[in-house]
Formats: C-alpha cells, sequence, structure tokens
C-alpha cells in the first residue's frame, strides 16, 4: 500500500535547516519510528537535497523554518516529477507543489 503524509507538521524534522536555531520545536521519536515502520521518506528533502528552502516564517522569532513537509513511501515517491514550495500569497505557510 502506498502512504502518503502531507501538511503542516508544526515542527521540524532533525535534518531541517532552520536558520534561527535558539528554540525549535523537533518531531517526536515516535513520528520518526512511524516512517521507518512505514518506510516513508521526506520526498521534499530526498529531491532537493542541499537545498535550503523554507515554508513557513516566524515573526515573533525571526525565523524561516521548513514546517510543511511530504512524506511519502519509495514506491510513490518515485513517481513524483517535481515537489516545490511555492511563494506564500496570502498565509503564513508557503504551499507545496507535488506533482
Amino acid at each position: 500500500d502506498n502512504v502518503c503524509i502531507v501538511g503542516d507538521l508544526n515542527a521540524v524534522d532533525y535534518f531541517s535547516n532552520v536558520k534561527n536555531k535558539k528554540k525549535r520545536k523537533i518531531l517526536p521519536r515516535s513520528f520518526f519510528n512511524m516512517t521507518q515502520e512505514l518506510n516513508l521518506i521526506d520526498q521534499w528533502r530526498r529531491i532537493n537535497l542541499g537545498e535550503k528552502e523554507f515554508t513557513f516564517y516566524s515573526n515573533p522569532h525571526k525565523s524561516w523554518s521548513r514546517l510543511d513537509l511530504a512524506w511519502m513511501n519509495a514506491e510513490l515517491g518515485n513517481q513524483l516529477e517535481t515537489i516545490e514550495i511555492m511563494p506564500n500569497v496570502w498565509a503564513d505557510h508557503n504551499p507545496l507543489k507535488i506533482i
């Protein structure tokens, strides 16, 4: 079965690029246990290895984070043509474009 988890997870993963590392909320170990059990991969990171882009800006903390994530199993992820962080139009998060 294919599994896809996409959304604002409101925390960063261990490998995420965070510009302000003073106080960061990290996804719980149980989340990473689940990703291992289901063989899920952070598909944006896989496709954009080494890139530094962010989906959320915290004005009070003056920090950028990538909180909006797309985790998929390899079979589903290998069907992706692209996954991009789009410009912010009206919200405090940038949307993901997944094709």
